[in-house]
């Protein structure tokens, strides 16, 4: 007749379990302290790393810092949730302008089947706003538009990209420093007028 297994038994192996995982935990940590922290991230609280030499590892690793650069102009607001109600509140940007402010009225002429670009030269985070209209009311090909300095081949962004209009108007802060403006394509069998009124902080506007 076989007897149960005693309570002692199945009491040990668990305590035995207990223990060894204690053991390692503490190893574990101690390497921790006093190797992985001093060589990977050059902590070294207990000053064994030193003496060991491994925060020399990583000294030898670490990148050399780069001096941090202004962020320009452009600051985004933060922490706000001030809303209007029922809307979804946008990304806020606040930028403050270092060049005078200037306004422009331009008019431009395309002939038929042909396009035209005006562009300003703006910095990141100047600001720069618009109104166009053509004045027979013909429609065009638009392409609000900017590309940074010394862009190469087809490097731009659209941030105004429509087709078939005759009118339009909008407000940009600068991603980048560079030229940014309009181009219209003419479509019609005429030569179609557009009036341009342009104002900001831009240092010049001009046909390209």
């Amino acid at each position: 007749m076989s007897l149960p297994p005693s309570n002692a038994a199945v009491v040990a192996p668990k305590k035995e379990l207990l223990r060894g995982c204690l053991v390692a935990a503490a190893v574990a940590a101690v390497l921790l302290v006093v190797a992985v922290l001093p060589a990977e991230y050059g902590i070294d609280p207990t000053g064994a790393g030193k003496a060991l030499g491994l925060t020399k590892l990583h000294s030898a690793a670490a990148p050399a810092a780069e001096p941090v650069k202004p962020a320009a102009t452009i600051t985004a607001a933060k922490g706000s949730t001030v809303s209007a109600p029922g809307e979804v509140r946008a990304i806020t940007i606040a930028s403050k302008q270092t060049v005078a402010y200037r306004a422009d009225t331009q008019e431009i002429t395309l002939a038929p089947g042909k396009g035209v670009e005006v562009k300003t030269h703006l910095a990141k985070g100047s600001a720069l706003m618009f109104s166009w209209k053509t004045t027979k009311g013909e429609v065009l090909n638009h392409d609000f538009h900017g590309e940074p300095v010394n862009a190469k081949g087809d490097e731009f962004e659209s941030f105004i990209l429509e087709d078939d209009v005759s009118h339009s108007s909008g407000v940009l802060i600068a991603p980048f420093t560079g030229v940014h403006g309009w181009y219209w394509k003419n479509l019609n069998d005429e030569p179609v007028t557009v009036v341009l009124q342009a104002g900001g902080f831009y240092t010049d506007i001009f046909k390209k």
